[in-house]
């Protein structure tokens, strides 16, 4: 673990400086299929990382700037994503279970086919994820609910 610890540590710091350049420096961070179970990512730049197919099952995402980077088939059961910055994410097929998101920006994340189940969520940032609509008075919602 200490390895991967390391790798994925290097494969930030580059990704970092990535961003800070502008794309001149650095190498953007391609993080795909890796086990990054229970690590302390906190307040993590990772904008426009490409993190596929990795399991960050437990891992302390909080704080961190996920804006814009593909998280696509990831299994992150019971991730901290306490204040993170997760704006135009792409979380298609992601487990995440259990996930707390309390505090954290998702305007324009893609969460299609996400497995949601027991997530700590704000439901109005839920239903705008989902593009859910109130019924209005004339849906079969009200004509079966008004007697």
């Amino acid at each position: 673990m200490a390895d991967t610890v390391n790798s994925v540590a290097d494969m930030i710091e580059a990704h970092e400086t990535w961003l800070r350049g502008g794309g001149d420096t650095g190498q953007r961070g391609e993080l795909l299929r890796l086990n990054m179970r229970d690590m302390d990512l906190r307040g993590a730049a990772l904008a426009n990382a490409n993190i596929r197919e990795c399991d960050l099952t437990g891992a302390d995402l909080s704080g961190a700037d996920l804006r814009g980077s593909s998280l696509v088939s990831s299994v992150m059961v019971g991730v901290n994503f306490t204040n993170a910055l997760i704006d135009f994410a792409d979380m298609t097929d992601t487990d995440l279970r259990g996930a707390n998101f309390t505090g954290a920006s998702l305007n324009g994340a893609d969460m299609w086919r996400a497995n949601l189940k027991g997530a700590v969520i704000d439901p109005i940032v839920l239903h705008t994820l989902l593009d859910c609509r109130e019924p209005d008075e004339t849906s079969a919602y009200f004509a079966l609910t008004k007697y």
